[in-house]
């Protein structure tokens, strides 16, 4: 069994808490718990999808026992659902299930899906699934009932969302960690992120991984050479749930290849952190809640994570979003892209509104 202790991406912690310590944070938690009901999205699978097991779509429900005892946790719930769109995604709280379209069928090869169901089953087996279906809620614009709860007013949501989807975005680096290791290796994960990439099965040509790799090699290499470039990365990032599908596979070709990965496949892993995940994703008491409620000041500026320089970077380290520009950063850059005749004077004054909240 792969104890998730060991291979949760030290991104996905830092994003974690990061989040935890921005102000409204603990009052979405608490307005979250309220209002949301996991029987509510049971009903809507079991009314609007088809449910996988032992007597219906078996081929596919029989491949979640062997990676869900890999991974060392109960077997979810597994739907079907009508979508074009080519996504997989797990949600829920006490009882996690997942959810894969149609339209991923259509368009990775069969022998891919187990992967993508590792993948999945790593995030319920990292605890992610809670914090998940709060992210998407609050970010998929359904959540104005919600919003009330964050204080300071509208412009608190923006760091509170910003890094919702960071962490959301740090959280698939240790769900495709789960999917390697329950593979073996890292062809498949890097293969599914290809495809999904725009490789379809259908399409009648090979496409190279190495040349894939090597894409995403020069992706990193352009973005760390440029202050202005990792700007615009940003920008493209700041509202995106998932990290880039080419800096994911050479995410997984990176870890594959370290003693860490070696050593956790071959059990002779020996984890040295001495703050466990269980802590770090455990809703906090109330007495912690005020606390952090007495020191945090109603300011705007977004959350700065840890900076480093290309050569202290490790591989253990997210390669991309260093840090996040506050808002009035953000501002300026727009105001920038007008000015060059990127963008419009509307759109520059769009923007700015939707970032101060008016």
């Amino acid at each position: 069994m792969f104890n998730s202790e060991y291979y949760v991406h030290n991104s996905d912690k830092a994003a974690l808490k990061t989040l935890k310590a921005i102000p409204g944070f603990h009052q979405f938690v608490k307005a979250f718990l309220k209002i949301w009901s996991e029987r509510q999205y049971r009903i809507s699978n079991m009314s609007s999808c088809i449910r996988a097991s032992e007597n219906q779509l078996s081929k596919y429900y029989n491949m979640l026992p062997p990676i869900c005892e890999k991974l060392g946790i109960d077997v979810p719930e597994l739907y079907l659902q009508l979508n074009v769109t080519p996504n997989s995604f797990t949600s829920g709280e006490t009882n996690p299930f997942i959810i894969v379209t149609s339209g991923l069928f259509e368009t990775i090869p069969e022998e891919l899906i187990p992967t993508v169901l590792a993948h999945e089953c790593g995030h319920i087996a990292c605890h992610h699934v809670l914090y998940s279906t709060m992210g998407n809620i609050l970010l998929s614009g359904t959540s104005t009932a919600l919003r009330s709860f964050v204080p300071y007013g509208g412009l608190a949501t923006l760091p509170l969302e910003v890094a919702f989807f960071y962490w959301m975005r740090c959280s698939e680096l240790s769900a495709d960690r789960a999917a390697v290791l329950c593979d073996g290796n890292a062809e498949k994960m890097s293969e599914v992120c290809m495809r999904l990439a725009g490789y379809d099965k259908d399409i009648n040509d090979i496409a190279s991984m190495d040349e894939f790799l090597v894409q995403a090699e020069e992706y990193r290499d352009m973005i760390r050479g440029s202050k202005w470039d990792k700007t615009l990365e940003f920008l493209t990032l700041s509202h995106m749930s998932h990290p880039l599908m080419t800096v994911r596979a050479l995410e997984c070709q990176e870890w594959s290849q370290t003693e860490q990965f070696q050593s956790i496949l071959n059990g002779t892993y020996k984890n040295e952190e001495t703050e466990t995940l269980a802590e770090i994703t455990a809703l906090d008491s109330d007495a912690e809640i005020d606390e952090v409620n007495k020191k945090a000041k109603p300011k705007f500026e977004l959350p700065k994570f840890m900076k480093k320089t290309k050569e202290d970077s490790s591989k253990e380290d997210i390669p991309v979003e260093e840090s996040i520009p506050s808002v009035p950063d953000e501002i300026r850059k727009y105001k920038e892209l007008m000015d060059e005749g990127i963008l419009t004077e509307e759109e520059f004054t769009a923007k700015k509104k939707q970032l101060l909240g008016i």
